[in-house]
């Protein structure tokens, strides 16, 4: 009898642990993805590899069309997609433009504030409500914000403000995602997205626009795999799996930013970076424990 594969033997896995697996993956995907964004971004402008991230990740979609046929593309939902291609390609620019500016890891960092933007972000689009607890760990999480960026004792770096205006515009992104998963399938919704943010940011690219070299264009390819193959990945993880409960599994994303960081451009977080991340983490696991032990509460 022939042993299970990889592939088996995953499947066997209760969906908690596929989803904690794909969110994993995901995380480093978009760490490095991030980190590979900074270092070509000394040579190219951020809206433009913002472009070419779209279109590489577009590429990765070709098999599975190529196998389905253009019925998978079908959807019900066309509104909702551009919807959510507007607020990622946002959202993008913006947190390309911020790789640009600051460190990786407290850039990373202030994106961990991305579940507490969720839960306002639920309040306010999905009509939950937000009891005490969950109103103090976002107070709490925004206090980690402002130890990292410490207004009014550091000159305020804009770089900073974008990824933190980044990180809100992708938290409703998702919001729209999980009420896509649905009704669509993943694959569907992660190439919808994708091919909005190609046609958006190439709106942007066209003011900013210079040929890169073929070395450039390598590592553009790469960030295209890294980002198409990440966001597929997120997507598979919130079809099986509410967003409260895979949010906080993106902390791993700080791990490998601050590991990329190091070895790739000698960049050290400050001990501020660390002790922001700590709150923000800490308050995300709280609301999405409450999250959890509240729905388990209306289930008995």
């Amino acid at each position: 009898m022939a042993s299970p594969t990889a592939a088996e033997r995953f499947n066997l896995l209760s969906p908690t642990w596929r989803a904690v697996a794909f969110m994993v993956a995901a995380s480093a995907c978009l760490a490095w993805m991030h980190g590979t964004v900074r270092m070509v971004s000394f040579g190219l402008h951020p809206f433009e590899i913002a472009f070419f991230r779209n279109l590489f990740g577009l590429m990765i979609y070709i098999p599975w069309l190529v196998r389905g046929g253009l019925i998978v593309l079908y959807t019900k939902r066309p509104g909702a997609h551009v919807v959510r291609g507007v607020f990622n390609s946002g959202s993008m620019l913006l947190w390309f433009t911020a790789l640009s500016m600051v460190p990786l890891a407290e850039a990373t960092a202030l994106s961990l504030t991305g579940p507490l933007f969720v839960t306002l972000g639920a309040m306010a689009f999905l009509g939950e409500r937000v009891g005490a607890g969950r109103w103090i760990a976002v107070l709490i999480g925004g206090s980690g914000a402002l130890v990292i960026i410490r207004p009014g004792f550091e000159a305020l770096n804009l770089g900073m403000v974008f990824a933190v205006a980044g990180t809100a515009l992708v938290a409703v992104s998702k919001l729209v995602a999980k009420s896509l998963t649905r009704t669509e399938s993943a694959a569907t919704v992660a190439f919808h997205v994708q091919l909005m943010m190609m046609l958006i940011t190439f709106c942007f690219a066209v003011f900013v626009w210079q040929w890169p070299d073929w070395e450039q264009l390598a590592w553009l390819a790469v960030i295209g795999i890294l980002g198409g193959c990440g966001h597929f990945l997120f997507t598979k993880a919130y079809v099986i799996a509410d967003v409260s409960f895979a949010e906080p599994i993106v902390f791993t994303r700080l791990v490998w930013a601050a590991l990329f960081g190091l070895l790739v451009f000698s960049e050290i977080p400050d001990i501020y970076t660390w002790i922001g991340a700590a709150l923000i983490v800490g308050a995300t696991s709280y609301n999405a424990q409450r999250e959890r032990a509240e729905k388990a509460r209306q289930a008995r």
